[in-house]
C-alpha cells in the first residue's frame, strides 16, 4: 500500500475564530498530517490574535501572507476609486475605504497588544511542496504574480486562468483570495481553491480543502492518477450570530458592515476586493 499524507488547506480566515474552530473540529477525525494556510489570516473578524494563535498551533503548519495581512502590516490598501470625481459619485466606495482603514488599525492594535504582529512580518508569499512522484505543489494567495486581483475561482475563463498561472513551475496550484471553492484543470495545471473559512461564499458555511498526497513514489503505474492529488472540498456550519455578537461586544469599527456580509445581506465582494 502506498503511504499517504493528508494536507489540510485553509484560506481567508479573516480573524474569525468561531469559524476556524468549526473547521478544525470537522478535521479532527480525518487524520490531517500537516496544514497550509493561504493568507488573509486576521483582518475583519473579531478575534485576530486568537485566530492567529490557533493557526500557529496546528501540526506541521505553514502559512503565507495575503493582501489583507499586508495591509495590517503597512496600513496601505488599494484606493476604491481612481479620482476624486469617482469618489464623489459613489458614497459606498468612500465608506468602504474608511471602514477598511478603521479595521486595519483595530486589527493591528489587537495583534500588537498580543505580541503577535511580528508573526505576519516573516510570512512568505508562496509555499511549495515537491512530492516523491515528481509532482510540484504550489500554495499562494491570489496568483503567482500578486497577492490581490484575479484568482482561482469557478467562473474565471480558462484563458485568463491560464495566463495567471503561466510560468508557475507547478503541477498543482492552490490559492485563496476569491472565497470561492474551485477545482479546475487548465493547460495541464490543476488549480484548486479551498474557499473561505471566515467570510465564506455561502453565509455560515466555512470551507476548507483536504488533499491526499502520495508520500512515496508509485511503483505500479496502474495506481498512478492523471489528475494529481485526491481533493475533497468540505464545508462546515458555524455560528454566525456568535461572531456578530462578538464583533459588537468588542466595539469592532466594522461590526455592522461585517454583520451584513456574514449574514448575506450585503455582497461579500466588498471584502474580497478590499
Amino acid at each position: 500500500m502506498l503511504a499517504r499524507m493528508r494536507l489540510g488547506v485553509i484560506a481567508d480566515v479573516h480573524g474569525n475564530e468561531v469559524a476556524l474552530r468549526a473547521v478544525l473540529d470537522d478535521a479532527a477525525s480525518l487524520g490531517v498530517d500537516r496544514w497550509w494556510v493561504l493568507g488573509d489570516l486576521v483582518l475583519f473578524g473579531p478575534r485576530p490574535a486568537e485566530a492567529l494563535r490557533l493557526l500557529r498551533s496546528l501540526p506541521g503548519v505553514e502559512m503565507l501572507r495575503g493582501n489583507t495581512d499586508r495591509y495590517v502590516l503597512t496600513g496601505e490598501q488599494p484606493a476604491p476609486h481612481a479620482t476624486a470625481t469617482d469618489a464623489a459619485r459613489s458614497v459606498d466606495l468612500v465608506e468602504r475605504y474608511g471602514l477598511v482603514a478603521a479595521g486595519i488599525g483595530w486589527a493591528r492594535g489587537a495583534l500588537a497588544q498580543a505580541g503577535l504582529l511580528d508573526t505576519l512580518v516573516g510570512l512568505p508569499r508562496e509555499l511549495r511542496l515537491n512530492l516523491p512522484d515528481g509532482a510540484r505543489v504550489l500554495g499562494l494567495h491570489a496568483s503567482p504574480s500578486a497577492d490581490d486581483g484575479p484568482g482561482i475561482e469557478p467562473g474565471i475563463p480558462d484563458e485568463l486562468l491560464g495566463r495567471l498561472l503561466a510560468g508557475c513551475a507547478a503541477d498543482v496550484v492552490i490559492g485563496g483570495h476569491t472565497h470561492r471553492a474551485a477545482d479546475r484543470l487548465v493547460g495541464g495545471i490543476r488549480a484548486l481553491n479551498p474557499g473561505s473559512v471566515g467570510i465564506p461564499e455561502h453565509p455560515g458555511q466555512a470551507g476548507w480543502l483536504l488533499l491526499e498526497l502520495t508520500a512515496e513514489r508509485a511503483t505500479d503505474p496502474a495506481r498512478a492518477t492523471d489528475n494529481g492529488p485526491r481533493a475533497q472540498h468540505r464545508t462546515v456550519a458555524f455560528d454566525v450570530d456568535a461572531v456578530v455578537r462578538d464583533l459588537r461586544a468588542r466595539l469592532h469599527p466594522n461590526a455592522e458592515f461585517l454583520a451584513a456580509i456574514l449574514t448575506g445581506q450585503r455582497p461579500q465582494r466588498v471584502v474580497r476586493d478590499a
